[in-house]
């Protein structure tokens, strides 16, 4: 009887930390998504008002941000990771310009934004 309640504390304990191991994953995803969406909100006020200078500066940023818990959503999201790669580059790209297309890139980073908040909706 001992070594049955032995066992089954040991299987719980170990799901347990798997569990735990998951949710660090999704919390590590989601904090990254909402920093991502802030940014792409940020993106978003600065095309509006036609601050080039503040595109410059915020666009780039994705990219870091994405760099920080992309694996991870590739491991456990891969059609929304690719969907997120595809809607990424062009509005980095685009905020580094030496001219920028405010409509296009407005466009852009909403393709993105949409994508982002798909993603945030799956792992909640």
């Amino acid at each position: 009887m001992k070594k049955l309640t032995s066992l089954v504390l040991s299987i719980g304990l170990g799901g347990s930390l798997i569990l735990a191991g998951c949710s660090s994953d999704n919390s590590k995803v989601s904090e990254g998504v909402a920093q991502m969406l802030d940014t792409t909100e940020q993106l978003s006020n600065a095309i509006d008002s036609g601050d080039q200078a503040k595109v410059k500066e915020v666009g780039p940023k994705l990219e870091d941000q994405w760099s920080s818990f992309e694996d991870d959503v590739k491991k456990d999201n891969k059609d929304l990771y690719e969907k997120i790669e595809k809607y990424l580059d062009p509005p980095i790209a685009g905020s580094e310009a030496a001219t920028i297309d405010n409509e296009a890139l407005g466009t852009l980073n909403d393709q993105l934004t949409v994508s982002l908040k798909e993603l945030d909706e799956k792992i909640k």
